[in-house]
């Protein structure tokens, strides 16, 4: 039996108990009329629609009928009697994609200050997934509902076509960010006597805008995201350092304001974290986080020759490697002792019981300043923006690991 994670109210539920909408169809199959639409109180107080608007009429909501067979997936309307494919969450009244309902959800929770690169770096991952690193493990990722094939269709016009960056994520206080669904689908690895085929998974990319985590007050409008979370990346902004700002300042002329300092974002994680018993008391949190320091394209001067950050990761075979990760780990942690004394990476030993360290850049060059757009004139050129999801699917078994050697 299938237990599904609400993507956007984050409530769990068994997807057979998960309620209808009604299609409101003009062809009913009873000779009655269609279902006239309601307004959906639940839906309305959730999404902060007025209740009374016409925004908040929708088709009504009906519970599945008893002896329905599990997987089916589609429900008569009691009242008009046309079938409907449309599931709703019953705490929120959320509608969902009906291919999400029927199979496991990881949740990944994307977080970082604002100005770190958050919504180019979700679209340029889900460009890479779709085509050269699905190509290198034969998976395939396909957005699921109307609303992510959408959405995930304009960032990717407007980043790779147009070449202009996604606008900056808007905080809660204005509204609350829709994630974007993603169904992942990998080979199975044929055990002994048994046939191979394919493994599905939905991804949930959640973007928590950066004025959400300037303090832990505002930080906890997203617990419910961050306790259902089977993993978080936290995207490290290096222009956000004083040691990097102070040689980069003279070159490379206007740098982002200072916004929240890593190691206080981690922390503040932790502590919701914590509260919603994803750690034990005082302990260590248990949800795996991967730290990902982008824009590295801007930090080649401080790499020796032969850096791991200074090219692709292999995924030979299919497989991850885990050599190539502790090399990168190690990288990225001899960076930040150079820039903050080890500051963060103090944080993340006291407050996590699963991290690994990761450097990446969403678009391999920043635009010369002539450029009339917001990207390089090639377009983006990412390099390792894959490492972090691959490293928390790798621990769920959903990738095969090549592990690092004994010594390394």
């Amino acid at each position: 039996m299938t237990t599904i994670v609400c993507p956007y109210c984050f409530t769990s539920d068994r997807s057979t108990r998960l309620h209808y909408r009604c299609l409101m169809s003009l062809t009913g199959v009873r000779g009655s009329a269609p279902c006239p639409p309601v307004a959906d109180i639940t839906w309305a107080a959730f999404s902060g629609t007025p209740a009374a608007g016409r925004a908040a009429l929708r088709g009504p909501c009906f519970e599945p009928p008893r002896g329905l067979r599990s997987g089916r997936g589609r429900a008569p309307c009691p009242a008009c009697g046309v079938e409907t494919p449309v599931r709703v969450c019953r705490n929120c009244h959320s509608d969902l994609p009906s291919d999400y309902c029927d199979q496991d959800s990881r949740i990944i929770a994307l977080i970082g200050p604002k100005a770190a690169g958050k919504s180019t770096y979700v679209t340029v991952l889900a460009h890479e997934l779709r085509n050269r690193v699905g190509r290198e493990f034969s998976a395939a990722l396909s957005a699921m509902g109307t609303t992510t094939q959408t959405r995930y269709r304009d960032l990717e016009d407007s980043l790779y076509h147009r070449l202009e960056l996604p606008g900056a994520t808007q905080p809660a206080a204005m509204r609350f960010n829709d994630p974007l669904l993603f169904r992942l689908s990998v080979p199975r690895r044929p055990a002994a006597g048994l046939s191979g085929g394919s493994r599905h998974t939905a991804l949930v990319f959640f973007d928590a805008a950066g004025e959400d985590l300037a303090n832990a007050e505002a930080m906890d409008r997203y617990t419910a995201y961050l306790a259902a979370a089977d993993g978080v990346i936290l995207l490290v902004d290096p222009l956000q350092l004083r040691v990097v700002r102070e040689q980069l300042t003279e070159k490379d002329g206007q740098l982002p304001g200072i916004e929240a300092a890593p190691e206080q974002i981690a922390a503040d994680l932790a502590a919701q974290l914590r509260g919603r018993r994803r750690g034990e008391g005082k302990g260590k949190v248990t949800t795996p986080l991967a730290v990902a320091v982008t824009k590295c394209d801007v930090l080649r001067s401080w790499l020796p020759v032969g850096s791991p950050l200074l090219r692709p990761a292999s995924h030979t075979g299919g497989l991850l490697d885990g050599t190539d990760r502790t090399a990168v780990h190690e990288e990225v942690r001899a960076l930040l002792d150079e820039w903050d004394g080890g500051l963060l990476y103090r944080q993340l030993e006291r407050d996590f019981a699963e991290f690994s360290l990761f450097g990446l850049s969403a678009l391999g060059a920043a635009p010369p300043a002539d450029a009339p757009s917001d990207v390089p004139r090639a377009g983006p050129q990412p390099l390792r923006v894959e490492d972090p999801l691959l490293w928390l699917l790798g621990r769920r078994g959903l990738l095969p690991v090549r592990t690092a050697r004994k010594g390394q």
